[in-house]
């Protein structure tokens, strides 16, 4: 883990994002959320959109495989 790369990472962007993973998995634990969300910031093209939107497009296509029962 790169912790110059980490500690530049926007806390309030993990934080929304995070929260946006909990509604799909409320029984995970806060730090592993936070971690997924950390990895998320690490891409561009999920870290120009705001955290919870961010969050969103990463769980689509899991959220429509759970819809569809593939």
């Amino acid at each position: 883990m790169n912790r110059d790369a980490d500690n530049l990472a926007d806390v309030q962007w993990i934080a929304q994002c995070a929260h946006r993973l909990r509604e799909q998995w409320p029984r995970v634990e806060l730090a592993m959320l936070e971690e997924a969300a950390l990895e998320l910031w690490r891409d561009d093209r999920l870290r120009a959109l705001p955290g919870e939107q961010a969050a969103a497009a990463w769980l689509a296509p899991l959220c429509l495989t759970m819809v569809s029962g593939a």
